[in-house]
């Protein structure tokens, strides 16, 4: 689910912000979408105020972020999240050290990915480092909104519209993080995507209990300053068509094995104990189901990020919003909002959401497209 505690506290600034007239208009909207008929009608006498915008819209956020924060999503049991102060290069240093200059001291041999041994009152050798930056750009606005004519407002003549908006609002906003992760595993055209570039298993066997095995055996053959990356744990994660084969895999309690001649009953937990498996369908949607039987392995470290869920600080929660008309009748007064905009004559509400994702390193990372080729 989204971080309901960052929901929460989005909620609390938004409650202390709001007017006493802002108060009464969303206690009216409240139990406007709950049937109260009495309250419709207020509501709808009320609407006519041409500072409608500025009445409801806190309520309208509550309403909203409240269906956000209900919405599940997978992002969060793969990627880190991270705030970017502002748009624009977004970075991260990895230090790494040379051991290239360093020897062993007082006759002990020195092995890279340790330190190096110092006799007594001899001086500490000195390392030359370096360290990697990666350069992002964060420019993960995204949005969309609703247009609402004056002619279907005036059909309607009830508050039904506004929860059925903010609903599905809600979930673009939601889904929307989980797409812009899964981007980088698979692209629209059926490819791999960036985040695990050059990282595919050889043969891409399809997923089973031996190509766990062999997944995480390939997995910790990648080194990362001379120390194989070894983890206890992975992340794997598959699209929706391998949902049940997964099931069966974990489900099972015992396999059959002719080892040199004889049969052996194994338990396959052997496997699969060390998986977590997530099952992420923003895949099947990004591909458009070209990727079925695809599936990734993830070391579960915290050392360093395998992927950055980017939010922009200050607007981490989406946003949604409803426009001002902005002009005024001949006879004197601003139009009500209801009667609609200047030049369109409607009435239009946006969701704003930045998001993005990004790949950090890909360090014992591998995926299979199971194509067995």
């Amino acid at each position: 689910m989204a971080n309901k505690q960052i929901v929460e506290q989005e909620i609390a600034r938004i409650e202390e912000r709001s007017t006493k007239r802002q108060i009464e208009a969303a206690k009216l909207l409240t139990e406007a979408l709950s049937g109260d008929l009495r309250a419709k009608v207020m509501l709808q006498e009320g609407i006519s105020s041409s500072d409608i915008p500025t009445v409801l819209e806190p309520a309208i956020n509550v309403i909203f972020l409240a269906q956000y924060a209900a919405e599940q999503n997978v992002w969060n049991q793969i990627a880190d999240e991270h705030l970017a102060d502002n748009f624009g290069v977004i970075r991260f240093g990895d230090f790494q050290v040379d051991p290239s200059a360093l020897t062993g001291g007082t006759g002990e041999e020195f092995i890279e990915g340790g330190l190096p041994s110092v006799g007594e009152y001899e001086e500490y050798p000195a390392v030359p480092f370096t360290t990697t930056q990666l350069d992002k750009d964060f420019e993960g606005k995204h949005g969309v909104r609703a247009r609402m004519s004056w002619e279907s407002l005036r059909r309607i003549g009830n508050f039904d519209m506004i929860g059925q908006m903010t609903s599905k609002f809600a979930q673009y906003a939601a889904r929307q993080e989980d797409l812009a992760l899964a981007k980088l595993f698979v692209t629209s055209a059926g490819a791999i995507g960036s985040g695990f570039s050059g990282k595919g298993l050889t043969g891409n066997p399809a997923l089973s209990l031996d190509a766990l095995e062999t997944a995480m055996a390939s997995s910790r053959e990648d080194k990362v300053g001379g120390n194989r990356v070894i983890a206890n744990n992975y992340k794997l994660v598959y699209g929706t068509s391998l949902a049940m084969t997964v099931r069966e895999m974990f489900a099972t309690t015992q396999i059959r094995r002719t080892v040199d001649g004889d049969e052996r009953l194994i338990n396959p937990s052997l496997y699969t104990s060390p998986f977590n498996p997530i099952e992420f369908n923003a895949l099947d949607t990004v591909s458009g189901g070209q990727t079925d039987a695809w599936w990734f392995v993830i070391p579960d470290l915290n050392t360093r990020p395998y992927f950055w869920e980017v939010f922009l600080s200050g607007a981490r929660t989406p946003l949604i919003s409803v426009k001002d008309n902005g002009h005024f009748s001949l006879g004197g007064g601003e139009v009500p909002v209801r009667d609609g905009s200047f030049n369109e004559d409607d009435v239009q509400t946006r969701v704003r959401h930045v998001v993005q994702a990004y790949n950090i390193t890909q360090d014992g990372l591998r995926y299979s497209d199971g194509s067995g080729s």
